[in-house]
């Protein structure tokens, strides 16, 4: 039946295939494939990057990661050194095997290449490879220290000075910490590594995200100015715990020792911004240090030898380096006598007030800001401090330890702030001469008076009479000669009038 149905309507098949047919010539959007498209990849930049923030510029980059400014641009495609902008992406060249993205943050006081390593959780060989470190001097305050850009907070951290004969895990039990995480955090070779005279981090939430090197007796150091400049003083000045638990500071710098006084009995001491009152507040004790950056000195880096002795018997030593920046001085030539350039008699006289000048006493008899020493003597000054000179058509070279105010022979000289009169009397090349001792190794000198009017020994108060302006010594003409001593180095005494490091 169903067979014989099929055969009586023989066009129904040809019907089915001839549809078929059609659907295969003119495929509708329907029933075509999906077509999937594979996303292009973003390409991975090679080497490190650097987003560019706002107030950057490109020669301020290449400075920040020492690296070439020309090779910067033509990695990045750069023909215009000022058309960056905040969010751009830069490659930085000359890190090799080095991924990801840079930063830079200023390298505290108190930090040393392992303590930036544990503070920062990075390994110490890859944090020397990234600053280019091929010496511990390189790691100066101020620098900018290369870093992996994380979004992870700075941990705080607690610091443990290792005494004598202390195993780790003595300290493990002191501190409360497993003697492994403390090997671990203080990228220590193992349990056996920690030395007397070693500051060990450890997690703690009461502790401190700087001052990673300095022992915890340590609360607070502060450099003023906040940059050491030729021809210029400075203060270091230390916060510490209570008086009793740190016996003795000493320092060295450029193997010149630098003398540490204690503050805190001092009220009237007006202390540098974040160490406000903290003399009369009796939970920690102030000490500060003074010394000169030589004129002549070459701009450079130069480590401060610090040790530190606590009433337990621990001891602690670092080396913390401190960069000189150039200063802008002057240029002259001269004409004297040639009597006055003999080397023997300047040497001679210059290692006398080398000798005189270098010892530091105990007590501080200045406070705040110096007086001129004569009246409006700023007015007129016809020779600045480290003017750089030429003798007699180069007959002798040097340069200017003072500052030069014009003044007519028979001027008064006054006393520009407390001292005691160390030296009165006639020199070859200086004349006439008076030296002030005014404590903390601080002092001025007066040369090429007409006469003196004070004797040595004899003590002297902001304004009292020492002498009169004249033309003795090695001059050109009557004149006052002023120079200022910090530490047994001439600075400029300009700088006393308005801004001393110590207040």
């Amino acid at each position: 039946m169903n067979a014989r149905r099929f055969s009586q309507r023989p066009w129904t098949g040809w019907l089915l295939v001839l549809a078929g047919l059609v659907l295969m010539a003119f495929p509708g959007k329907t029933l075509a494939a999906p077509r999937t498209r594979t996303p292009t990849p973003t390409p991975t930049p090679v080497g490190p990057i650097y987003t560019v923030q706002p107030g950057d510029t490109l020669s301020g980059i290449a400075e920040r990661f020492n690296v070439d400014l020309e090779a910067l641009m033509r990695l990045n495609g750069i023909t215009d050194p000022t058309r960056i902008y905040p969010g751009m992406t830069l490659r930085l060249p000359g890190l090799p095997g080095v991924q990801g993205e840079l930063t830079t943050v200023p390298v505290g006081w108190c930090e040393d290449l392992w303590s930036l390593a544990r503070r920062y959780r990075i390994d110490p060989e890859l944090l020397a490879r990234l600053n280019r470190l091929v010496t511990p001097t390189y790691l100066y305050p101020g620098r900018d220290l290369i870093l992996p850009k994380t979004r992870e907070e700075t941990p705080r951290m607690g610091r443990y000075l290792v005494g004598r004969e202390e195993t780790l895990l003595e300290i493990a039990v002191r501190t409360g910490q497993n003697p492994w995480l403390l090997t671990l955090v203080n990228h220590l070779p193992g349990p056996w590594a920690a030395q007397a005279g070693d500051v060990l981090l450890y997690p703690d939430e009461q502790g401190t995200t700087d001052l990673g090197a300095c022992p915890p007796q340590v609360k607070a150091l502060t450099l003023q100015p906040e940059e050491l400049v030729q021809g210029e003083a400075w203060a270091l000045f230390w916060t510490v715990v209570p008086s009793g638990s740190v016996t003795r500071i000493e320092a060295n710098w450029r193997e010149r020792p630098m003398v540490f006084h204690p503050v805190r009995s001092e009220p009237s001491a007006v202390l540098p911004e974040g160490n406000a009152d903290i003399s009369r507040k009796g939970e920690e004790d102030l000490w500060v240090g003074l010394q000169g950056v030589h004129a002549m000195l070459r701009p450079q880096v130069y480590p401060l030898e610090l040790e530190l002795t606590f009433s337990d018997g621990r001891q602690w030593r670092f080396h913390q380096s401190l960069k000189v920046q150039p200063g802008e001085f002057l240029f002259e030539e001269l004409t004297v006598p040639s009597e006055f350039l003999d080397p023997t008699v300047v040497r001679e006289e210059s290692a006398l007030i080398q000798d005189l000048m270098s010892s530091v006493s105990n007590s501080r008899l200045w406070d705040g800001v110096f007086r001129s020493p004569i009246e409006n003597g700023v007015q007129c000054v016809t020779s600045r401090f480290g003017t750089r000179r030429k003798y007699n058509d180069g007959q002798a070279w040097g340069y200017h330890a003072g500052v030069d105010f014009c003044a007519g022979e028979g001027t008064p000289i006054y006393a520009p702030a407390p001292g005691r009169v160390v030296l009165a009397r006639s020199l070859t090349i200086r004349g006439n001469a008076v030296v002030l001792d005014h404590g903390w190794g601080v002092y001025t000198g007066y040369w090429h008076m007409s006469k003196i009017a004070v004797e040595e020994g004899q003590t002297v108060a902001p304004g009292d009479l020492i002498g009169y302006v004249g033309g003795t010594g090695r001059v050109t003409g009557p004149h006052l000669h002023w120079e200022l001593w910090v530490g047994g180095v001439p600075v400029d005494p300009l700088t006393w009038l308005e801004t001393p490091p110590f207040p």
